[in-house]
């Protein structure tokens, strides 16, 4: 009696524990795997660039489910569960990094002919900047060597212009034999002067020319400052005749002011009727005379 009624109960509990049990309910971690494993596993790019990546969070899941199947303790199906969570974004990523570098390796033949390109566009810039910077310090050298030739030009028309270089410049002095005894009027030696700076200044048309008339003491201050000014007019009137531009050309009389002599003797008065022309530097400025 006591043996049947073992055998009935073990049957019955084992029923009633069946019962009370109820059916299987997937845990939240398990149910999230099954999601992710399943989005990535219907990904192209993954199944193509990570398939071994793929299996191992596959494996990690099915390990998760026979323990969820075999009512194995929460916390061991939930720790497969988030591994094989891990696993198929590891598979996702891996997927994406190795797909980045088939592009890159397919691209590099392209980039290295962007590269040569590129060296051989340089190559080209460096040696044309090299011919321009050639070129370029010919043209100094021309430049050099024509204001050489321009500088010894200038020296000989100087020289032949009897000139002096002062500190306001080139000063070409013509004298009083130049002019009749009390006249205004250019003697032909005078002209002959004049033309030799017409000349000078038609080749050096960036130089321009002040005209200062001087006189001895002799006389009033009045009349030889008007025969000063007359003198020098005289010489700009002969210049424009030879076609120098009235605008280059500037005159005035300064009377018995500046003397470069004694005007007690006549020597020293004769060197003190004069007529002065001042040839301005190449950028057309004459000093103004300090007093």
């Amino acid at each position: 009696m006591k043996i049947m009624l073992r055998l009935f109960t073990i049957p019955g509990l084992l029923l009633l524990l069946t019962a009370c049990s109820g059916p299987l309910v997937m845990t939240p971690m398990l149910e999230e795997a099954e999601a992710e494993f399943e989005t990535v596993s219907q990904d192209s790019t993954v199944l193509v660039y990570a398939p071994v990546a793929l299996v191992e969070a596959e494996e990690e899941l099915e390990r998760s489910r026979l323990l969820w199947e075999a009512r194995a303790d929460r916390t061991l199906i939930d720790h497969h569960a988030y591994l094989a969570k891990q696993k198929a974004a590891i598979a996702k990523e891996t997927a994406n990094l190795n797909q980045a570098q088939v592009e890159i390796e397919r691209a590099e033949p392209d980039r290295q002919r962007v590269l040569i390109d590129l060296r051989r566009d340089q190559a080209l810039r460096a040696e044309q900047r090299a011919e321009q910077a050639l070129e370029e310090a010919r043209r100094e050298r021309q430049e050099a060597e024509r204001a050489r030739e321009r500088a010894e030009e200038l020296a000989a028309r100087v020289n032949e212009l009897e000139a002096q270089q002062t500190e306001r410049g080139l000063v070409l002095t013509l004298g009083d034999v130049l002019f009749d005894f009390d006249r205004a009027e250019l003697k032909p030696g005078g002209q002959r002067a004049v033309a030799e700076l017409a000349q000078f200044l038609n080749e050096y048309p960036e130089r321009n020319v002040m005209i200062e008339g001087f006189t001895d003491s002799i006389g009033s201050e009045e009349y030889n400052q008007n025969l000063s000014l007359r003198r020098a007019n005289s010489v700009q009137r002969a210049l424009i005749n030879r076609g120098i531009s009235s605008n280059r050309i500037e005159t005035v009389g300064y009377g018995v002011r500046y003397p470069v002599a004694t005007n007690q003797t006549e020597s020293g008065r004769q060197q003190n009727r004069r007529v002065e022309v001042i040839i301005s530097d190449q950028s057309g400025s004459i000093p103004v005379r300090e007093n």
